[in-house]
């Protein structure tokens, strides 16, 4: 992904695209140390999710916000939603670890098209157990398809992964993960191949946040009901090289989902 392709405004300080990522915004950090200045997190210890909110003024939202993700989705109410289009023509461009999850970063020109509005694929990262739960269950990945429109509002396809068949997709990508953190590696691959093309389109929708800090709210969320499967052997593999990069359900409050 360019840089300036999108900006983000997170309290007064306003991040370029080149920071989007898994939750989203790029933390170029080692879980135990901080890159040019920014404030370290991790999925565990005293920088875990419990206290994100008091790392940094900037990350408030996760502690105090009341439209936080990930959720459990429970009692979704019957609604007539629109058509869920994914308009995706190009290929990916690259790949990074970025010691909190693994982001493909991926050509222009692939889009969401949903009630009348148009958002552009930016990228897509892993997370691992599911970050979204459905009627209590967890599962064993969940994969974000991050897009963002013409006035930088983000929204966010979830495709869940249970445990089935091998993905051949998942299992070309996983190799091609680097080792370092923050060097992309090259990776070209058709996004008509990705598993977030060949499943049902019915989906969950509710309004909620980044799933990392900042925890910015205002992120408009597709939760696709039907997982995609991969092997136990694939999901081992990227828990071992990424570790455990899942934040747990958050309080509904006063929210609604609809199906």
């Amino acid at each position: 992904m360019k840089p300036g392709l999108i900006e983000l405004f997170v309290g007064s300080k306003k991040m370029n695209a080149s920071k989007i990522i898994g939750g989203f915004v790029l933390l170029l950090a080692l879980p135990t140390a901080a890159a040019d200045g920014e404030t370290q997190w991790s999925y565990s210890g005293e920088n875990g999710p419990e206290h994100w909110g008091d790392l940094a003024p900037e990350f408030v939202a996760c502690k105090v916000g009341l439209n936080q993700s990930p959720i459990d989705i429970v009692g979704a109410l019957d609604a007539d939603l629109p058509t869920l289009e994914l308009d995706y023509t190009t290929s990916t461009s690259d790949v990074v670890n970025t010691g909190h999850t693994a982001q493909v970063n991926v050509q222009p020109g692939n889009y969401l098209k949903v009630g009348g509005e148009v958002f552009e694929l930016k990228q897509f990262h892993l997370h691992t157990p599911s970050e979204h739960r459905v009627n209590g269950k967890p599962f064993l990945m969940e994969t974000h398809y991050v897009h963002a429109n013409d006035k930088s509002e983000l929204a966010v396809v979830a495709l869940l992964h249970e445990e089935g068949v091998p993905s051949e997709p998942l299992g070309r990508l996983l190799p091609e993960i680097p080792r370092e953190i923050a060097e992309p590696a090259a990776y070209d691959e058709s996004l008509l191949n990705i598993p977030v093309v060949h499943v049902d389109r019915d989906y969950y929708r509710y309004n909620g946040s980044l799933t990392t800090p900042p925890c910015s709210e205002g992120v408009r969320w597709y939760v696709l009901k039907r997982p995609s499967p991969l092997s136990r052997e694939q999901q081992l593999k990227y828990q071992k090289l990424i570790g455990d990069d899942a934040r747990g359900p958050q309080p509904v409050n006063a929210r609604v989902v609809i199906q």
